[in-house]
């Protein structure tokens, strides 16, 4: 359930989430088997290979620069970046706390399909050059292809998509209403999610091609689910924005330590409310966060050799909001997060812990 850190590029800390592996792994498969020897047929199984690996790198790299176009414009909107991190979907762009206007959310939204347009046709231009060695002109096609479809797919009117983002900015400027508006990009989005899955359907069933149907239809799911947690967060009465966090979260009455044996705090966890989770601390300093569900989830004849630093939910990870934050806006911020979970920092300290369940709504499916 971890990620891997990568860095800090810009000063946003990046991260690579272990579902990276199976799609660059799967990817890399399909190139390699399918893709590319049937554009350049005749080359050797090695070449195909190196292919296939080089290519489902790059594509990696290419989702990076995309959420690094949405997080350096949301840094000029004045938002706080939070991190950066790649998983089975893709990526996503962490920040702290919320849009602040319509019109900022389009234009966040607009930056990461425009920095893949860019890519894909750069790319596309550079396969022109004469003389590049025909195995090279391949890769780079399929990159120049790929980036120019994930810029015009990331603009369905869908959210999470950046055209889902992109339509409720449109109907939050015009409006005035996020409320109002969430509720129109919502329906929206349900539709698109029926249309994608039923697509993912017909590509499998129909015309043959298993792979792309399935992950398709996935990707239909994911939207699906999206959509309804904003219909959760939208149907949370108004009157929540007037409390603060303090009013609702869960002060800490246990921690644990990053060398702590999963065996030794299962029992607890299994007999713990759904959404409990422990803070792992060292030295003073919240290093992450140990979930009961993702305790539940280890097979019991690995608890005895796992600790809480191989299951933890690491600090860059993590939403974290103060005391003091709005309910409303602490929200639509934990909705965003992975976890639907946030630490409660006051000055520095660890004060407490607030889920999803808290405000209204449900975590975000993973």
């Amino acid at each position: 359930m971890q990620s891997i850190p990568l860095g800090r590029v810009a000063g946003i800390p990046v991260s690579a989430n272990w579902s990276l592996v199976l799609l660059l792994g799967l990817l890399g498969w399909q190139l390699d088997q399918t893709i590319f020897p049937a554009a350049d047929p005749g080359l050797s199984p090695s070449a195909y290979l190196a292919m296939g690996a080089i290519a489902a790198v790059a594509f990696a790299l290419s989702i990076l620069l995309h959420e690094f176009g949405h997080a350096l414009v949301a840094r000029r909107e004045g938002m706080t970046i939070h991190s950066i991190t790649l998983w089975l979907f893709g990526g996503v762009a962490r920040f702290e706390g919320f849009f602040p206007s319509g019109a900022a959310e389009i234009r966040i939204a607009l930056a990461g399909p425009a920095v893949s347009l860019i890519l894909g046709f750069g790319l596309f231009g550079i396969t022109h050059i004469a003389g590049l060695p025909l195995a090279t002109e391949t890769v780079v096609w399929w990159l120049a292809m790929i980036n120019i479809i994930l810029g015009v797919f990331n603009m369905l009117p869908a959210l999470p998509l950046d055209g889902g983002r992109t339509l409720r900015g449109i109907a939050w400027a015009v409006t005035g209403s996020l409320r109002r508006a969430t509720t129109i990009a919502m329906h929206v989005s349900r539709i698109i999610a029926i249309l994608v899955i039923a697509s993912g359907i017909v590509l499998a069933v129909s015309l043959g091609d298993v792979l792309g149907g399935v992950w398709l239809a996935f990707i239909g799911v994911f939207i699906l689910q999206a959509a309804t947690i904003e219909a959760q967060i939208n149907s949370t009465p108004a009157t929540i924005d007037n409390r603060r966090i303090r009013d609702v979260m869960h002060p800490f009455t246990a921690s644990v330590t990053p060398t702590t044996r999963i065996d030794t705090i299962a029992a607890p966890l299994v007999a713990a409310a759904p959404g409990t989770a422990y803070p792992v601390i060292a030295d003073g300093e919240v290093q992450g966060l140990l979930l009961r569900e993702v305790v539940l989830a280890l097979p019991p004849e690995r608890q005895h050799t796992a600790s809480a630093a191989d299951l933890m939910i690491r600090r860059p990870e993590l939403t974290v909001i103060t005391p003091d934050e709005p309910l409303g806006a602490a929200q639509r911020a934990i909705a965003h997060d992975r976890w639907g979970r946030a630490l409660v920092v006051d000055d520095g300290i660890l004060v407490g812990i607030v889920g999803l369940t808290d405000l209204g709504g449900r975590p975000l499916a993973v």
